[in-house]
């Protein structure tokens, strides 16, 4: 569905003042209406809409332009997207930074902010608070935010291989013999030749009832050297999500001032070829639900020895 692009051209073109509400709903106005108008997209599905009618749209920044929540000039979110799931095609908002009055151990805080080697799995794995359906970027986040047992759930944990024979692989024999390599600063399989890495992935366990959903790698934002400022404060305003190829855009502005051509727009995603688990050949995966049998899954992730294996 190629966006009715006539009106926005005309805005574009013709928009030299102030950044209005009225401007906004005539600049998005007729190019998806069924899922970009609180109005009219219904019941769609998260997968199916452009953007949020919902109470908590504002504070999420990803308000619909005629949510009755809509803020134009609402402050920007310091809460992340986190791409899961298979080829990373789902999002979820996490909380990924610790309170600036936080006087704990800085590792912890590091790890939290970005710098997370995960040579602890158990500590690097999302973690979602039930009491309060705040999810966690990894258990640093939730230690340094100073929530605790017995109301955090652990996500699952997906562990692959890549270009790997499966033939003789076993969830024994790589609990038995992979490790947390110092020099490659990674997990994996070593033999006398070969180092292979596991690909971690998360997903979230059906028992986390509650998860704000988002739409990962979302282009929400102008170049610094754009110098037309209406345009630049309009691509930070709301969301009314658009697609260019494999690329997709909080809103027609975002995508205008990152070079897009509008007429290349579309309002519904085209299949791209970012397939990454689906091209790894002879793939070996293992799920692990670090909310059973913790202890013992813990016991066998701390290990210390890196022995050889053929």
């Amino acid at each position: 569905m190629l966006l009715k692009i006539g009106l926005v051209i005309l805005a574009l073109a013709t928009y030299s003042q102030g950044v209005e509400f009225q401007d906004l709903s005539r600049w998005t106005s007729g190019s998806c209406p069924s899922r970009d108008n609180c109005h009219l997209m219904g019941n769609l599905s998260f997968e199916e809409r452009n953007c949020e009618c919902d109470p908590h749209c504002s504070t999420f920044q990803d308000c619909c332009v005629d949510a009755p929540y809509f803020q134009p000039e609402s402050t920007s979110s310091s809460i992340t997207c986190m791409p899961y799931g298979k080829n990373f095609s789902l999002g979820a908002y996490v909380l990924d930074y610790c309170p600036t009055d936080y006087a704990g151990p800085k590792s912890v805080k590091d790890f939290c902010e970005g710098q997370d080697d995960f040579h602890d799995l158990f500590s690097s794995t999302p973690v979602t608070d039930i009491l309060t359906n705040v999810t966690f970027r990894n258990g640093y986040c939730a230690e340094c935010n100073s929530v605790r047992e017995p109301y955090l759930k652990s996500w699952l944990l997906s562990m692959m291989f890549k270009n790997l024979s499966t033939s003789n692989l076993s969830e024994e024999f790589v609990w038995r013999h992979f490790n947390f390599y110092s020099s490659e600063r990674k997990w994996g399989l070593r033999n006398a030749t070969n180092f292979y890495p596991l690909i971690f992935t998360f997903y979230k366990p059906d028992y986390i009832s509650y998860v704000r959903q988002c739409r990962p790698n979302l282009i929400s934002s102008c170049p610094p050297d754009w110098n037309k400022i209406q345009v630049k404060r309009a691509c930070g305003m709301y969301t009314s999500i658009v697609h260019a190829f494999e690329k997709s855009y909080r809103n027609i502005q975002c995508a205008v001032c990152n070079g897009e051509k509008v007429a290349g727009l579309s309002c519904t995603k085209r299949p791209g070829n970012t397939k990454i688990q689906d091209d790894l050949p002879d793939t070996f995966e293992m799920i692990v639900d670090f909310n059973s049998s913790k202890s013992i899954i813990k016991e066998k992730i701390h290990k210390i020895a890196t022995p050889e294996w053929s």
